[in-house]
């Protein structure tokens, strides 16, 4: 069941976009990718079936909804999570929210929420997010920050760099920064790469490499990206 239920939400996207024109802002749906490349935890892999529709109820506010399915190849273990933000369109290049969602990791149950915000200053586009985890008395914060910059209509490249930092496990402090790169097609799809590293205060540096091939619709997408632990490990 709990991999049926955000399969069919995501599957229900296309559909909703179309019934609703005029009020969906964006919508995409696509597949991530994301491993270590070298040492002894280079079998750790990140599979991710993502999906979000973020619906205007007015010129100014609108809700979007993300949801994902994820397989952590070196575990065996499923990850699925919720996650709903309320957003204001302050204008045409810049947006502020708050979001809360919900997750399963390998039978653990969380929730996180915490505020966004992004700005496109012409070809540069930022967003950043802070976020709370809590997973009964278990807590983390995540910070994160990314930017890109439009080389032309269909190519981009930036930098992205995430903290997680879980208090109640001697301080564990993990922090990813990675080079990135899209190509966008005229169809719609969108192709992601990423090259960087993850260091903790726990375990080695290591490298980590990423693939991402999403389908939006309505415009740029969806106005925010993807929030909680499952999409944070191994720099996903």
């Amino acid at each position: 069941m709990q991999k049926i239920i955000p399969m069919a939400l995501i599957a229900a996207l296309l559909p909703v976009t179309a019934m609703a024109e005029g009020s969906v802002r964006g919508a995409e749906l696509g597949f991530a990718w994301s491993g270590l490349v070298e040492g002894q935890q280079k079998h750790k892999n990140n599979l991710a079936l993502e999906g979000a529709v973020d619906y205007g109820f007015t010129p100014g506010f609108s809700a979007q909804l993300d949801v994902a399915q994820h397989h952590f190849t070196n575990s065996n273990d499923e990850g699925t999570t919720f996650t709903l933000h309320g957003i204001g369109h302050v204008n045409d290049g810049f947006a502020v929210g708050g979001f809360l969602g919900h997750e399963w990791i390998g039978g653990n149950h969380m929730e996180h929420y915490g505020l966004e915000a992004t700005h496109d200053f012409g070809q540069v586009t930022i967003e950043g997010a802070a976020s709370l985890l809590k997973n009964d008395g278990d807590d983390a914060t995540i910070l994160g920050l990314d930017g890109s910059y439009a080389m032309n209509d269909a190519l981009s490249v930036g930098a992205r760099v995430q903290n997680v930092n879980a208090y109640s496990r001697a301080s564990a402090d993990t922090t990813a920064l990675d080079a990135t790169i899209g190509y966008a097609m005229p169809s719609g799809v969108q192709i992601d790469g990423s090259l960087g590293v993850v260091d903790g205060n726990q375990s080695d540096r290591e490298m980590t490499i990423g693939l991402g091939v999403k389908m939006q619709m309505g415009g740029n997408g969806v106005t925010f990206g993807k929030r909680g632990l499952a999409q944070a490990i191994i720099g996903n």
